[in-house]
């Protein structure tokens, strides 16, 4: 979630209605008191009278849904929410109509006579002759609760046109219970050895994510309570300040305890796309490995047919798509990979600097002199290094946080090898602009991260255990019937290795993001890593793409 969203996420917090049972501040205003009791009619007024969804959501019962007839801009704040907040989507939305209204809001309008004319142009054009570009004028928001992290990554990686808000394990708990047996999912019940192997693994994996919160959290408060820092706050009396530093211990805590956590545990996102974006998204998933994700994509489709009921019409994979898929999988069998000891971050394709910066010189005399790419790119080679690295520079000065690099950038590309824990890399393939990744599948064959304040809580026995169980349950499903099933059990804490592609313009967004302070320490170690050997090789190129001032 970048500074918008949260501040979009901060305001609603801010007026959401208060919980019952919490002590009223003696300090309060009588505005505040009456705002307080205003609250309070709000939540008894919203508990009396059902608010009735059923206009804006394709679903009302099921997780999967459609979200229509509201403004677009609300939409994307509705998203957004979610990301710091416990409650489903369709909570939030009746919690903000409860303020609207409804009976001038009313259900969404129907146009028969231009949606006849809407289907048989599509029909024709954008089914028929294959004029996908039409279909990119047609968006669908779609709500998924209750799918697994596992499933949720095969999602966000099926296209780079989908635009994604997922809930946070960062910023949320999760509950005992909330993930998904992939046995029990798939036999359509409990009872089998393997499904109780499997959810009693989960079961001792939340055991110890729960003894980890405690334990750092214990660590973490003593070291507070021994700083000058609390003894001043105390000092002065001033316990709001106390107690809101030892929750963010609290949410560091579970933050890191969640590395103990299998990738089977449940998520909910937001999405946004256009037609042609759901269209090839949907095909991709239809030959994914995991039955759960190919009943998701059905589901998807669905819904979002009743949103868009023409453009989803080749949704589904063609012939080749599951040929190709169940090709590669018989040419390359899985193996049991060593792991090879090599850093976090490593760049494994990059021009020079010079030559990367004749390519954008170039591009520059091309666009604002009018030569020709060859005529430019001569020109660039003649002219002195030193007087392109300071045109460079000139460009880049004064940039700021929510500044872009010039376009040209987009023209030096990089290729970088990253083995990250599957908690980095769940972050990783969030909040990318246009970074192309090729990954393998969760393994229990690589090393592991253990946080550090876990590991100076002295508890980092407590992620190897759940890690040596983890590959015992993986092994066990290994043999079993179903194998693929097998990556469910991975957890956060093993390593994944991945390869992205991305160019010069990306890598200021990326570096820019994710060496913030806010940014959690895994993926802020990365980029640290990441940002650090590119100042060797392209020490001008990417002078400013550290994390800039508003």
């Amino acid at each position: 979630m970048d500074a918008t969203e949260k501040e979009v996420v901060d305001q609603h917090e801010e007026t959401k209605p208060k919980k019952r049972g919490r002590k009223p501040n003696s300090t309060k205003t009588t505005g505040q008191k009456k705002e307080s009791q205003n609250s309070t009619e709000l939540e008894k007024s919203s508990e009396k009278k059902e608010i009735d969804i059923s206009p804006y959501v394709s679903n009302v019962d099921g997780n999967i849904y459609a979200i229509t007839g509201l403004p677009e801009e609300f939409i994307a704040t509705l998203f957004a929410w979610v990301s710091r907040s416990p409650k489903s989507f369709k909570e939030h939305l009746r919690q903000a109509l409860a303020d609207e209204d409804l009976s001038i809001v009313g259900a969404v309008k129907e146009f028969p006579k231009l949606g006849e004319k809407a289907k048989k142009f599509h029909e024709k054009w954008t089914v028929g002759y294959g004029h996908s570009s039409v279909a990119e004028n047609a968006v669908a928001h779609v709500g998924i609760e209750k799918i697994s992290r596992l499933a949720s990554s095969e999602l966000e990686l099926s296209n780079t046109f989908l635009s994604i808000t997922e809930y946070s394990q960062r910023y949320q708990k999760p509950k005992r219970g909330e993930w998904y047996n992939p046995i029990v999912h798939l036999k359509g019940k409990k009872g089998t050895v393997l499904a109780d192997k499997i959810e009693e693994f989960f079961n001792k994996a939340f055991d110890n994510f729960e003894l980890l919160i405690e334990g750092v959290y214990t660590h973490l408060k003593k070291q507070f309570i021994s700083s000058d820092e609390y003894k001043k706050l105390e000092m002065k009396g001033d316990t709001k300040t106390i107690n809101n530093k030892l929750a963010s211990l609290e949410k560091l805590a579970f933050e890191d305890a969640r590395y103990v956590l299998p990738l089977a545990m449940y998520t909910q996102l937001g999405m946004t796309a256009n037609g042609r974006a759901w269209r090839d998204s949907l095909a991709k998933l239809g030959v994914s490995d995991y039955p759960e994700v190919r009943e998701m994509a059905e589901q998807i489709r669905t819904e979002i047919s009743k949103v868009l009921p023409v453009l989803l019409r080749h949704a589904e994979p063609s012939d080749y798509q599951r040929y190709a898929a169940k090709k590669a999988k018989s040419l390359f069998r899985s193996a049991f990979p060593i792991e090879e000891k090599q850093p976090k971050v490593r760049i494994i394709n990059i021009d020079s600097e010079e030559e990367a910066l004749n390519k954008i010189y170039a591009l520059w005399r091309l666009k604002y002199g009018n030569e020709s790419y060859r005529q430019a790119y001569q020109a660039a080679i003649k002219t002195q290094k030193e007087e392109k690295e300071n045109i460079v520079r000139e460009l880049l000065h004064n940039m700021k946080h929510f500044d872009t690099p010039p376009e040209e950038f987009h023209q030096v590309k990089y290729t970088v090898e990253f083995l990250i824990s599957e908690a980095n890399w769940h972050q990783l393939l969030r909040h990318n602009r246009k970074t192309y990744f090729t990954w393998n599948r969760p393994t229990p064959y690589f090393d592991i991260t253990i946080p550090p304040r876990i590991r100076e809580a002295g508890l980092s026995h407590l992620v190897e255990e759940i890690a040596v169980l983890s590959q015992e349950v993986y092994e066990a499903i290994l043999d079993s019937d179903y194998p693929e099933l097998a990556d469910y059990v991975v957890i956060n804490a093993y390593h994944r290795r991945v390869v992205a592609n991305f160019d010069l313009w990306e890598a200021y967004h990326l570096i820019n993001l994710r060496t913030s302070s806010e940014a959690q320490w895994d993926i802020r170690q990365t980029f640290e890593q990441l940002y650090q050997q590119l100042l060797q090789l392209h020490p001008v190129l990417i002078s400013q793409a550290q994390r800039r001032k508003i």
